[in-house]
């Protein structure tokens, strides 16, 4: 079944995505690119296809009556810093986790962005790809709890500031490990696995 239920609800579960990202990752490496650029490629896949998978889904397609009768939308927050302000002050291992969950949580898009599209070498136009991106999962959060009938998925402007945030620091700090004898290790593991092909 391609389906679960959870309460009263039947929803479909979120290991889809990621199959749904196979043609693209196929699409990646039959385009036989150089190794660096195939590699960060098919970390964008991967990256993106899970962030839908953790973010969207599962999605609920039945059972929603009583959930709409009872919660209906609520607990949504757009006052910037209100939920981190609360968190800090109150901290336990469930809100560590949130916190450090959503700084994870775009991290890899400050190391393969840049990489792939040149133009976004430029830190101004980089935050703003980063504030473009965890504003957009909250607001497709958003919009599926409208389509749902209730506040399914809690849209937070404050997951947003965290997951840029997460992005930006990792895109000030990956030239730096690139650079780093560690980086220069892991470049020449990757080498010695994947040796160029050369014709």
């Amino acid at each position: 079944m391609l389906t679960f239920h959870d309460g009263g609800l039947t929803l479909i579960p979120g290991f889809l995505v990621p199959i749904a990202g196979l043609p693209f990752a196929y699409w990646v490496v039959r385009r036989k690119a150089d190794r660096r650029w195939t590699l960060l490629a098919l970390l964008a896949v991967v990256h993106v296809t899970l962030v839908i998978a953790l973010t969207i889904f599962p999605i609920p397609i039945s059972g929603q009556d009583f959930y709409r009768q009872t919660r209906g939308m609520s607990e949504d927050n757009i006052v910037p810093f209100a939920t981190i302000s609360s968190q800090l002050m109150h901290l336990s291992l469930n809100t560590i986790r949130q916190l450090v969950g959503n700084m994870l949580a775009l991290i890899p898009l400050g190391i393969y962005a840049p990489e792939l599209w040149p133009a976004l070498r430029d830190w101004r136009k980089f935050v703003l790809v980063a504030i473009a991106f965890g504003v957009g999962i909250e607001l497709a959060q958003y919009a599926g709890s409208l389509m749902e009938g209730f506040t399914y998925r809690v849209t937070d402007v404050d997951d947003a500031i965290m997951n840029a945030s997460g992005a930006v620091i990792a895109f000030l700090l990956w030239p730096v490990v690139r650079g780093s004898a560690i980086g220069a290790r892991v470049a020449a593991e990757v080498e010695a696995r994947y040796p160029e092909e050369r014709a």
